[in-house]
């Protein structure tokens, strides 16, 4: 009898910066890279999009649904935590690609995101952020002059 080995590889999919714009009715085109990810990883290009920070944060619909469940279990009497879960949940919006793999951007979403008519879309494991291309650029520009200090941090986390 054959003993057979099943190896499970987990890849993440989401990395590298691709600057778009956004169209009069919100749309952005879906890098080639991420739709082919999503497909292959997920078997589907549905994200949930939501506000982080100072911009949006594009999660596949199965990562979507490992934050909720770890939401779940906070302690949401506590009002930093309330707050964030407030802020993080209310903006969520579940988004579909278009026949020319777009994705649309409501009104809410890219003033809540900042976001103008350029943007940069970047990978981080397993979601991607949507950025208006100057705030991303200054944010960039504003790690890579405290990476020293950020690296330290990393190599504490066990990076």
């Amino acid at each position: 009898m054959n003993n057979l080995i099943i190896l499970t590889i987990y890849f993440f999919m989401f990395s590298g910066r691709y600057n778009h714009s956004i169209d009069d009715k919100g749309r952005v085109k879906v890098p080639q890279k991420i739709k082919d990810s999503l497909v292959s990883v997920y078997d589907n290009t549905t994200i949930v999009i939501t506000n982080l920070d100072k911009c949006l944060v594009a999660y596949p619909t199965e990562e979507w649904r490992k934050l909720e469940e770890k939401a779940l279990k906070l302690p949401s009497m506590q009002k930093n935590v309330l707050e964030f879960l407030r802020y993080f949940f209310s903006g969520a919006e579940e988004v579909e690609f278009d026949k020319m793999d777009r994705m649309h951007i409501s009104q809410s979403l890219k003033i809540s995101g900042n976001l103008n008519k350029e943007v940069v879309l970047v990978g981080i494991i397993n979601r991607f952020e949507i950025w208006d291309r100057d705030l991303w650029d200054a944010n960039f520009e504003g790690a890579k002059s405290n990476f020293e200090s950020i690296a330290a941090t990393m190599s504490q986390v066990g990076f």
